[in-house]
């Protein structure tokens, strides 16, 4: 069966991501999360970040400076948190549609930082939100079913880009995990992720959680 293209692939990632904080109780906004040091609250506020940037990327438009350093981003800033999911879902669709187009893909495209080829910058941003979804589902006890599609294409992703965003500081160290692992946890394990006993149904103890933060804060 032929992949779905980057574009649809993204905005389906979008649309997990979105999904999983929509699901998330306010109530657990200050809960801990599979990323060290973040609660909900962080991780709903880097989502609602990565959506400003990647619009901005995919269309080539300079985003606020402020966006980087101000936390909550300015358009959560002063808004009740039971809001924060609806304005976020707001930002959705124009992220996936500045990259719907060929044209997005082509060139360099940059998240604030040094650009890159803009298709590597995709497929992060594919993977990075497939991730966060989880990291949001799990940290809120919610199902997730991730498509086959963004499973491969994530891990596909991580075990290219892995090493080189784990030397810039953007991913904690590699978990181990079994050759024969499902794809999606072989995939958060090269971000830094121990899905393992998420996956049976046990959570962490604080001790035992592992640096999976993923992007600069």
């Amino acid at each position: 069966m032929e992949s779905p293209p980057r574009a649809e692939l993204l905005a389906r990632s979008i649309e997990l991501v979105v999904g999983a904080v929509r699901g998330a109780s306010v109530d657990k906004y200050g809960g801990p999360t599979p990323c060290s040091g973040w609660t909900v609250r962080d991780l709903v506020d880097h989502v609602a970040m990565m959506l400003l940037l990647t619009r901005d990327a995919g269309t080539r438009t300079a985003s606020d400076p402020s966006l980087l350093t101000t936390h909550p981003v300015p358009f959560l800033a002063g808004r009740p948190e039971s809001e924060w999911s609806l304005l976020l879902a707001g930002q959705a669709e124009p992220a996936a549609r500045a990259w719907s187009e060929p044209a997005a893909w082509e060139g360099e495209a940059s998240l604030g930082g040094p650009p890159m080829p803009a298709t590597a910058l995709g497929e992060i941003l594919i993977a990075e939100f497939t991730v966060h979804a989880w990291d949001t589902a799990v940290a809120t006890g919610q199902p997730l079913a991730v498509p086959a599609p963004l499973a491969r294409a994530t891990f596909e992703t991580y075990a290219r880009e892995a090493p080189r965003m784990r030397g810039l500081g953007l991913l904690g160290g590699e978990v181990p995990q079994d050759e024969d692992a499902p794809l999606l946890d072989r995939a958060l394990a090269l971000s830094g992720r121990d899905p393992r006993p998420y996956s049976t149904g046990r959570r962490l103890r604080p001790d035992e959680r592992r640096d999976g933060a993923v992007g600069p804060r």
